[in-house]
């Protein structure tokens, strides 16, 4: 039997780039994936401009001081105002999702201008990005696909994932399924998680190429490796779904946690189904049940529907007891798990000054409805 996942399919694994593109932030970015930020001179900023950034950083996740994004927003501006670079492409973010500021998207788009014009490779990618979209900004896919090919010119490797979901999925250019994933395979040379997974999800035999999964999982590691939550559940869903091909002991499992861990409601419900039916971990109701709570609690009203015949099934099933000893299991789990991450590394912020980093979408596409969490 297969664990059928409605996410691990073109429109889906390939692309937890491709739904939105750009979105939100997330706490738990690597830093080897920071873009300029990763690169910035901090050490070499005057004293008022470090002391600036290090309140932005602070206010922001409350490190020695009471967690506020208006403040953070403040200080930000401040360095921003100043032109650093890199805190008009943080000022940008905020204004796109509405963190300590008002969401205004026509502002987000200035202050990623402002920093693409200082010479910061993160400002542009995310201007290129508003432009095919037309976000806060004229739609101009041309000029968005410019943007991105001089980007791509330099060898940044986030631009190359992007000219891969541009071709492979047709956006404002003809759509060209080889050419993609010349542009995928070129970003994960550079190591970029986002094109290892990619490339993963393409050998995974998505789109209707010829599938091979132990380069699917190959690749799909690296990324994994790297934190990257989408390749870990696609991981962990290609070792369950193919015990053929080579793995470690538990090595689907460890993978699916560590993505539910990083708010993955996708993962979360593949447990319950493990945990239900006794695959790769032992057959317990209990702990199936705990785990699609944690799932509703992590993907909402929608997942709620898909996983009713599941919840149902639980309540005629286990007792009372075992019922509210499950769902406590699952609000203390969320209150060690609270976020929803693209990257988990660590659980630490990747910079003493730059709490987030890129913010672009992890595609929320949600299942269909149906009897029961998996399909023969």
């Amino acid at each position: 039997m297969i664990v059928q996942d409605n996410f691990f399919r073109v429109g889906a694994c390939t692309l937890a780039l491709l739904s939105c593109l750009i979105a939100r932030p997330t706490q738990s970015q690597p830093k080897a994936l920071t873009g300029d930020i990763g690169n910035a001179p901090v050490k070499n900023v005057d004293g008022h401009l470090k002391q600036e950034l290090q309140l932005a950083g602070d206010y922001m996740v409350g490190r020695g001081v009471p967690r506020d994004p208006a403040q953070s927003a403040y200080w930000y501006r401040k360095a921003a105002d100043q032109g650093f670079p890199d805190a008009q492409v943080q000022l940008g973010y905020f204004y796109l999702a509405g963190v300590g500021v008002p969401k205004d998207e026509a502002q987000a788009a200035v202050w990623f201008e402002r920093a693409a014009a200082s010479g910061s490779k993160l400002g542009k990618l995310n201007l290129a990005v508003m432009y095919l979209r037309g976000i806060g900004i004229a739609h101009d896919p041309h000029m968005g696909l410019v943007l991105l090919q001089e980007l791509a010119g330099r060898q940044f490797p986030r631009a190359e994932d992007y000219l891969g979901l541009i071709y492979f999925v047709g956006v404002g250019v003809e759509k060209d399924p080889k050419k993609g994933e010349m542009w995928f395979e070129r970003a994960a040379s550079h190591h970029s998680p986002e094109g290892e997974y990619a490339m993963g999800c393409i050998y995974s035999g998505v789109g209707g190429q010829s599938h091979d999964y132990a380069k699917a999982a190959d690749y799909l590691r690296r990324s994994a490796e790297s934190g990257y939550v989408a390749s870990m559940h696609a991981l962990g869903l290609l070792l369950v779904n193919h015990p053929d091909v080579n793995q470690q002991a538990g090595e689907a499992v460890h993978w699916l946690q560590t993505a539910a861990e990083g708010g993955s409601y996708r993962s979360s419900i593949t447990m319950g189904i493990l945990a239900r039916d006794g695959r790769g971990v032992s057959k317990d109701e209990g702990v199936a049940y705990q785990w699609f709570t944690i799932a509703v609690k992590q993907g909402g009203q929608t997942i709620e529907k898909y996983l009713a015949y599941d919840l149902e099934r639980a309540h005629k099933t286990l007792s009372a007891d075992q019922q509210s000893a499950a769902e406590l299991a699952a609000r203390t789990w969320m209150d060690v798990h609270p976020h929803e991450d693209i990257f988990v590394h660590g659980g630490e912020l990747s910079s003493s000054y730059f709490p987030l980093a890129e913010v672009y979408a992890t595609g929320q596409d949600v299942p269909q409805t149906g009897k029961g969490a998996s399909r023969d």
